[in-house]
């Protein structure tokens, strides 16, 4: 468990009162978290919830199982020297070679290939690489969020929206002017301007976390399909012979 996850749930019932007040109450007219509203396109509470939601530890694991299929590929053997002579025995050592080179990039004859070249398991492995640069990621904008959040949680817009008596009645009352207190009105003003602060310094946080999520994809290896390469099959002939070994 790592800090974000201790923290997400206590700072939890702040960024839903965030949200509320958002919602509800807007923001200053000229406050930088409506241009970062449009951006992330998601609210303060959703934006940290994706983050807390995603462990690394599955990315990292989802690597190493990428990795042990990319080393049964480079392992494999296919026999290609088989006792037959004549058009079958060629057509079979044609398509075993293939086969071992578009696994491992091998060259065949029962021995395992080196990796080299556009192969499944070069492929495998580089994306088990960019695997472990997402989850890479995922840890870093965590620790980052995780570090914003004890910093928020110990701020003063933090007492200003937890505060306030109009929250405690709900957002609808706070409106109205019906906060419960002699200065419910100063202090939802207050807590709109303190919502708007905590949301643009979420928000903010975030949009760089995944600014460097989708620079991270731009760079990402190939991750399609391989497809394989038959080899051309030459015309038939019917001199073929095949010994039997007793």
């Amino acid at each position: 468990m790592d800090a974000l996850a201790r923290l997400e749930p206590i700072a939890r019932p702040l960024l839903r009162d965030v949200d509320n007040v958002l919602a509800n109450l807007g923001a200053p007219p000229e406050h930088r978290v409506w241009s970062l509203l449009g951006h992330v396109g998601a609210t303060p509470a959703d934006a940290v919830a994706f983050f807390g939601d995603i462990e690394p530890d599955h990315f990292w694991a989802l690597a190493g199982a990428l990795r042990t299929q990319a080393e049964a590929y480079l392992a494999a053997v296919i026999p290609a020297s088989v006792p037959w002579q004549g058009a079958a025995g060629e057509a079979y050592a044609a398509e075993a070679s293939a086969v071992l080179g578009h696994l491992s990039g091998g060259s065949g004859g029962g021995i395992g290939g080196s990796g080299g070249g556009d192969t499944m398991a070069a492929r495998i492995e580089a994306t088990a690489s960019y695997v472990d640069d997402v989850a890479d990621w995922f840890e870093r904008s965590r620790w980052r969020l995780a570090r914003a959040l004890a910093e928020i949680l110990n701020s003063t817009q933090a007492v200003a929206v937890r505060s306030c008596p109009g929250l405690v009645g709900g957002v609808a009352e706070m409106a109205r002017g019906r906060g419960g207190a002699a200065d419910g009105g100063s202090s939802g003003v207050a807590a709109v301007s303190a919502a708007a602060d905590i949301g643009a310094s979420v928000l903010e946080l975030a949009a760089e976390c995944l600014a460097r999520g989708r620079d991270l994809a731009q760079h990402a290896p190939r991750l399609v399909e391989l497809p394989f390469a038959a080899p051309v099959a030459g015309k038939g002939r019917f001199d073929a012979a095949i010994h039997v070994s007793r």
